[in-house]
């Protein structure tokens, strides 16, 4: 069965992967609605309080559901239900997209439920479990989390198809045992066009105007964190390294850090960088204009903690990006080569702090990695992302009518 030959009958899918819809995922589910060869519904609400983002806003440009989301504290936790799952189970629905996060306890029982009404159950998620607590840490109680992955795990092998954002992932889901003909590979992606178009906007722009209107120095290195002031992220060891670089004037230039983002640790960052005035904060910016002339005047983008879709934002303006070998980051880690389009840091703030001073006084190491992002960021295409989501959704769908495994669609990507 190839991707052309796969049933064009309009199913219909309930799709709750994050609860909310994110700013970088508009578009998607935009090219969804207008490529997709089944009816695509969205339910989604207020992002979880912890979050640090704000969620897209209307009208939309798909079907779509508002969602009444009720946080409810559990322990030292929060979780999260979303009344839908009456109106999905009796809705007509053919399958139900979700994410593998355990916070979302509606999520947990349609995944029950859903196969019992002859609904398919699909996942779209990383393929495995990142080492990050309940909420927005970067830890839990070591027995609960290894409760948390046996969960999950099981909830995975019950279902009848899995989403996962990359290779690295679908690889790693396939070695706890899910079949790997049920696992579709999508290249987790923002809207590389439109960043694309603001990247060329930007190059019209002279850096010394925008480092004027940015409040930075005329003649220094720039690194630019983008994404949520949360633990995981580690934006300490990010003004910890300025810092460090500052005092001890390890360059021959000076460095300085614009971050980009908000969310919970905002204060306690803003008070940390008090006595570094090469610190500055934006604030949460939408992924327009602004933030494209930000990374027109940076050397890198740098987030210490763990990575995700930012790579591919900053691979967009070519721009590589600098983090730390760690077990938090998110699939697009595998997007970064390291010497080749980016770097990972081994060791603490003290070899963060020289990695970046390395960095910023060599404009040959900086030209090399900026010629290697602007490479990678070639094969990172949404409407790859759209097609492959698709069909792996229908292939799903063909497989359950078949009532057998089925061949696998040519066009979706293999795990070798």
């Amino acid at each position: 069965m190839s991707a052309m030959n796969l049933p064009t009958n309009r199913a219909r899918i309930a799709v709750l992967n994050q609860g909310y819809i994110p700013h970088y995922r508009l578009r998607f589910f935009e090219l969804l609605a207008e490529r997709g060869g089944a009816e695509y519904v969205v339910f989604h609400g207020a992002p979880p309080s912890w979050v640090g983002v704000e969620a897209a806003k209307g009208p939309f440009g798909f079907a779509q559901r508002w969602v009444d989301n009720r946080e409810i504290r559990v322990g030292p936790w929060t979780a999260i239900y979303q009344p839908v799952v009456r109106e999905i189970l009796t809705g007509g629905y053919d399958a139900v997209v979700l994410g593998a996060d355990l916070k979302f306890v509606s999520s947990v029982l349609l995944a029950l439920l859903a196969r019992l009404r002859g609904i398919a159950v699909l996942y779209w998620d990383f393929g495995y479990h990142p080492k990050r607590g309940f909420s927005h840490g970067t830890s839990a109680p070591g027995g609960v989390m290894a409760v948390a992955r046996l969960v999950k795990n099981a909830l995975a092998k019950l279902a009848d198809g899995y989403l996962a954002y990359t290779k690295s992932g679908a690889e790693r889901l396939a070695a706890i045992g899910y079949p790997p003909d049920r696992i579709f590979v999508l290249q987790n992606t923002i809207d590389m066009t439109e960043q694309l178009r603001l990247y060329d906007a930007v190059q019209q722009r002279e850096p010394e105007q925008i480092r004027a209107e940015l409040g930075v120095r005329p003649d220094s290195t720039i690194f630019v964190y983008l994404g949520r002031l949360v633990e995981f992220k580690r934006v300490d060891l990010l003004i910890e390294a300025v810092r460090r670089i500052a005092r001890d004037r390890t360059t021959a230039k000076p460095v300085e850090a614009l971050i980009i983002g908000s969310g919970p640790l905002e204060a306690d960052l803003k008070e940390m960088a008090a006595d570094v005035p090469e610190v500055h904060f934006l604030g949460a910016l939408p992924a327009n204009e602004a933030v494209a002339c930000a990374l027109r005047i940076a050397a890198a983008a740098v987030i210490p903690g763990a990575v995700g879709l930012a790579v591919n934002h900053a691979f967009a303006h070519g721009r590589p990006m600098i983090t730390g070998d760690n077990e938090l980051h998110g699939p697009e880690i595998e997007y970064i080569v390291d010497g080749e389009n980016g770097m990972i840091v081994r060791g603490g703030a003290a070899e963060f702090a020289a990695a970046l001073a390395r960095l910023a006084d060599s404009p040959e190491c900086q030209a090399r990695l900026a010629g290697g992002a602007l490479d990678a960021r070639q094969g990172l295409r949404m409407e790859t992302m759209v097609e492959q989501f698709d069909i792996g959704i229908r292939a799903t769908l063909e497989r359950r009518r078949l009532g057998r495994p089925g061949k696998r669609p040519a066009a979706s990507a293999e795990i070798k």
